[in-house]
């Protein structure tokens, strides 16, 4: 199937270009600093904040892995109207990434289970295709849906997610989140509210999400009323915490950050994607500021991804998805490494990561 979009941007400003960079970076640091303590409960970590890793490299998992095979999905799409197209390049990169001998990392259950399904011969939207999970592998890979161009984007985010997790709970908070990071320069330091503030529109009916062409073609298979299926994302349970989440903001921004304590305290524990992206739009929210804010963030970027890693819950997911969208709400060269953060991946992840920071997922001119 083939949607005709109504705007076409195919070029992308330098400073996008380097948001999308400094994204990459940011979530892959992000994730090698939890995933040395992904299953150790916050009573037992080996020091609060955890340290950055100290080995001769920074070890990253399956959510840098899916990011980047999403990446190289969008990458080798010349025309994202094509939506068979996209699925098709998805499904391919999922499943090369599925038997990669590098896939020993904590990979999904979810994730795995439904590209089991997909390469049995199952469509997505099949019952016996991919599960009905609410599970974080939806939104710790989406990073390269976001910067798709602006007719596209939503509806790409919805169909990475769905693709392995079909469930309105991973969905909508994929929307949120892929949002948030589209618009991170200028959402710094508000991100729960302005999450709080889409979700209101959703509720009130005045939500342009509920009419977008692309995003309504991709969900077709599994939906009726996209105003109804978008509340049902909200319903069970994003919007509570999300509320939570921003509670929490309120409590933690007097207190110096020793006292912060468990992120997931309150929130839940970011096994699941609502939660992970409610906690990491709360780290976020503490290591950025916005530009009419004159107060300095209580975290800088790298102290928002130790932070972030201490947790109770899914430490690596949590603190990648947090260091994405720390990532992209800055638009300077080099950011971490001027931040003071300076990671040295595998040489294979860093030889990617290089690749796909020069090379934005933007399709093709459409005619």
């Amino acid at each position: 199937m083939t949607v005709t979009p109504s705007i076409s941007h195919h070029t992308a400003p330098a400073d996008t270009q380097i948001r999308y960079a400094n994204a990459l970076t940011g979530l892959a640091a992000g994730d090698a600093w939890g995933y040395q303590v992904e299953f150790t409960s916050y009573a037992h970590m080996p020091a609060y904040p955890v340290a950055p890793p100290t080995g001769r490299w920074w070890v990253i998992s399956d959510d840098t892995q899916m990011t980047l095979a999403l990446h190289w999905a969008l990458a080798e799409v010349t025309d994202f109207a094509d939506i068979e197209t996209v699925t098709d390049a998805i499904i391919r990169q999922f499943l090369l990434w599925q038997v990669d001998p590098d896939n020993t990392r904590a990979p999904g259950r979810t994730c795995m289970t439904s590209l089991r399904n997909l390469r049995a011969g199952a469509r997505w939207y099949d019952t016996d295709g991919a599960v009905e999970s609410a599970g974080c592998g939806a939104v710790m890979r989406l990073v390269p849906t976001a910067f798709a161009p602006q007719q596209y984007w939503l509806g790409l985010t919805a169909l990475q997610a769905v693709i392995t997790h079909k469930h309105p709970r991973a969905v909508v908070p994929a929307l949120l989140l892929a949002d948030a990071t589209r618009h991170a320069p200028e959402r710094r330091g508000r991100f729960l509210e302005h999450a709080l503030t889409t979700a209101a529109q959703i509720y009130n009916g005045t939500s342009t999400w509920a009419t977008d062409p692309y995003l309504r073609e991709v969900l077709a298979p599994i939906i009726g009323d996209m105003s109804s299926y978008l509340v049902e994302g909200l319903n069970d349970g994003t919007a509570d915490i999300l509320t939570a989440a921003a509670g929490r903001l309120e409590q933690l921004r007097p207190l110096p950050p020793a006292e912060f304590g468990d992120p997931c305290a309150g929130i839940g524990e970011g096994w699941e994607s609502a939660s992970a992206v409610a906690l990491a739009l709360l780290v976020a929210d503490l290591a950025t500021t916005s530009d009419n804010d004159p107060a300095a963030a209580a975290l800088t970027g790298p102290e928002g991804l130790a932070w972030a890693a201490t947790s109770n819950g899914d430490s690596d997911s949590i603190a990648c998805i947090a260091g994405g969208l720390i990532g992209s709400a800055h638009p300077e060269h080099g950011y971490w490494a001027a931040a003071g953060l300076t990671p040295t991946f595998e040489p294979r992840y860093a030889d990617e990561i290089l690749a796909a920071a020069s090379q934005l997922p933007v399709g093709a001119p459409a005619d």
